[in-house]
Parts: structure tokens; sequence; C-alpha cells
């Protein structure tokens, strides 16, 4: 039975807008990486400034999202074996609500974590959190309010049953897509006859309201874009990317992806009408989606394909008209020229097999899977780095949070919070 813990009741306008600080979701403000707000110094130190804060929350790999001086973020309570969800005052970092609930599911790869793993949405008054045995919960931001919750576990899967034992909607390593908000309607790729791959729910009562496909449900998050001039719904299923129109959700065109364990985890990148697909190590591919015969229709081919890019979790961004990644094999940053596929540049090896990417202007961000944060100035022919920071004692899988001036970094229990000078 679910439990909120309210330590402070704010009363907050309901059509209060986003402020150029905000990070209110998976990949910020525009759910691509960049960080439009960003106020970074105009010469890095060489050390990094002490922590503005540091709080003990909890373990899991969801990475912080910001609005308005709020930050919320779901955590694991290994010891009680509950999920919690927290709102934090992001100037403080102290602690104003939380609502908690039992979480007794374990991944069968021990190496997958125990989550969880999807970063909050938060959207006007409310914030929407996904946990990882499928948890999906809908809160009032400013009182931790429940207003609707979806146990996906007990209601739409178990229904059919691998023969490795693993339920063959759900993904084997758990939830770990982060909800995508669209008007009054909550996106989440569920997977399976029930609920569909992708999935959604109306906004204010929680009714699933459509659904599509059904796949096994992915790890990574959806897009909303118009690649060839359709409006559609650019999400991975855990056997193939797929465009599903936006008016009516049927399926527009799709893209095999085959892989191990079903791990569809990089996400889409749509850059005019490109979609940018990869991940277990497998060559970048461009698909390039021109108008169908048909009205609302379009047309996919492969425009390239790239092997100096070869990604495994890490989503790329996109830098004016070229595409950086995280090579897994090489460990350093590929930077494609998005309209041939060409490579631009190489950084140096960073030293780790993972990052997390957020750009600034021509300032890129990259956590590393270590806590170590490294800055550079990108530009369409090299990276120079200006910076490297170890922000986190330990790191973890979770994204980096740019809102403004401040810094916040997920550790494997800690959460930090670095002011900018």
């Amino acid at each position: 039975m679910l439990r909120i813990t309210s330590v402070l009741c704010l009363t907050l306008g309901l059509t209060l807008p986003l402020v150029a600080a905000d990070w209110p979701q998976w990949r910020g403000p525009g759910r691509d990486g960049h960080a439009p707000g960003a106020q970074l110094p105009l010469k890095w130190p060489t050390k990094p400034p002490e922590p503005k804060w540091s709080v003990e929350v909890g373990l899991g790999y969801s990475g912080a999202a910001i609005t308005r001086g709020k930050l919320f973020i779901l955590v694991r309570d290994d010891e009680k074996k509950e999920e919690r969800g927290l709102c934090l005052d992001a100037v403080t970092g102290k602690q104003l609500w939380e609502l908690h609930y039992p979480a007794k599911f374990k991944a069968p790869d021990p190496t997958a974590g125990r989550g969880p793993n999807a970063t909050p949405t938060v959207d006007r008054d409310r914030v929407y959190f996904f946990g990882l045995a499928g948890m999906l919960t809908c809160a009032d931001i400013a009182t931790g309010k429940v207003y609707w919750q979806h146990d996906c576990e007990k209601e739409y899967w178990g229904v059919k049953i691998t023969s490795n034992g693993d339920d063959a909607w759900f993904p084997p390593c758990g939830a770990s897509a982060s909800p995508l908000v669209d008007g009054d309607v909550v996106i989440v790729p569920i997977g399976g006859k029930k609920a569909g791959s992708v999935t959604g729910f109306d906004r204010n009562t929680g009714k699933l309201i459509w659904s599509a496909l059904e796949d096994r449900s992915s790890y990574a998050s959806p897009a909303i874009a118009s690649p060839g001039g359709v409006k559609q719904i650019v999400a991975f299923t855990g056997t193939r990317m797929v465009g599903l129109r936006h008016a009516d959700r049927e399926l527009l065109w799709d893209h095999a992806f085959p892989a191990r364990f079903e791990q569809t985890i990089v996400c889409p990148v749509v850059w005019k009408d490109l979609v940018i697909i990869g991940g277990e190590a497998k060559p970048t591919v461009a698909m390039k989606l021109t108008a169908g015969v048909k009205k609302d229709e379009v047309e996919k081919k492969i425009a390239w394909k790239s092997d100096e890019l070869r990604m495994y979790l890490t989503t790329p961004i996109v830098f004016g008209d070229q595409l950086i990644g995280f090579d897994h094999r090489t460990n350093k940053l590929v930077c494609l020229k998005l309209d041939t596929g060409e490579t631009a540049w190489t950084s140096s090896a960073l030293n780790t097999k993972h990052v997390s990417l957020v750009l600034a202007s021509d300032i890129l961000l990259a956590l590393t899977l270590e806590g170590e944060l490294r800055v550079g100035k990108v530009t369409t022919d090299e990276y120079t780095e200006l910076a490297k920071w170890k922000v986190s004692e330990k790191g973890t899988y979770a994204h980096l949070a740019l809102a403004g001036n401040t810094l916040f970094v997920k550790g494997p229990d800690k959460l930090l919070c670095y002011e900018l000078k």
C-alpha cells in the first residue's frame, strides 16, 4: 500500500511556465541533451568547487529533474525494499516530501543493478515516476499527493513467459524508459498485448486511452518528431525501431534491431528527416524518411551507416549539423557529419565505459561511470578538453543534469549539487 510523507506543502499555481534554468525531464528541456539556459564559467578552474550541498538519497540510476526550484528523483531503499520518489529544494537540498512503495523486483542479471533507472518527468503541476518493476506514479509536485498509479507488473505483465523464464513483454532487467508527456497524454513503453509496446495514459486520470503494437517493451525513452513531414512517435520496442503516426498511432515504418536480451537502450535521435539509431555496439544507422505516395504516410531508406561510432548505452547529441556520440569499443567521443555519416573528429580515450552527455552551446560535458566530469569545447573539426573534475567519489549510470549554473550529479547513493561561478 502506498504511503506518503509530506514534509512541506506549498501553494503552487497550475499554469506556471518552465524557466530557462529548468531541467524537467530525461536529457533536459528538449529531451535532447541540450542545456539552453546554462551559465558556465568563462574559464574552467583546474579543481572543481566544493559541493554546494550533498544529500544521501538512496540507490539507483535515476537522474534528477529540476523545475521552479524543486528537484525530483526516484531512488531505492535497499534495506526496506522500497522505491522512493523524492522532492528536494534544489537550492538547499532539503527534502520537501517523499512517496514510497514496496519494490521487491530483482533483475535476473545481477550486474544490471536493483534500479530504479528512469528519470522522473515534470509537467505543469505533476511529476511522473516509473519504477524498475513498472510502478507508474503521478503525483502533485507541491505536496506529493498521488493522483493515480499503475502497477504494470501486476496489471499488464506475467501473461507469457519465455523459455528462459523471463517475462515475454517486460524488459528482463527492469523498466528504464522515462515517461514522455504529450499534451494530456503520458507515453510510456509498457509492452505486450494488454498494454501495448507503446502506451498512452490520460494525464489527469491515469486511464489507459490507447496502445500500439504487441512487442516486448524497450529500455529506451520515446520521442515525438516529424521526419518526412508526418508527426509521429519515434520509439524502440524490444526488437525494432518504429514510427507511429501521431494522429492514430498506426505503424508508419519500422526497422529491425535484433539485440541480445532485446537490449534496445539508446534513444532515437531525429535530425531533419533523419532518424539515427544504434546500440549494443552495432554500427550507427541513419534512416531517411520522405513523404509517401499517400497523405500522412512516409517512405524509409537507409541514408548511411557508420562503423566508427558503435554505441551501447550513451544516447548521442546533435551539435549543429553533426552528431556527437561515445564509442563503446574505443572509449572515445566520435563526431559524425549528419548529412553523410563521415567522421569529423574523434577525441582521445576517456578511460571509461560509459558517459552521459550534456551540451551547452559549444561546451560539452561528459559525466563518466567513475564520477569524473570531462569538459570540452567542440567545433566542427575538433574536441579540446578544458577541465577534468572528480565530482563524485564513485559514479553511476545516472544522467547528469545542468540547470542554469548548477550541476546535479547522482552517485551510488548521494546526490551532489555544484554551483558554477
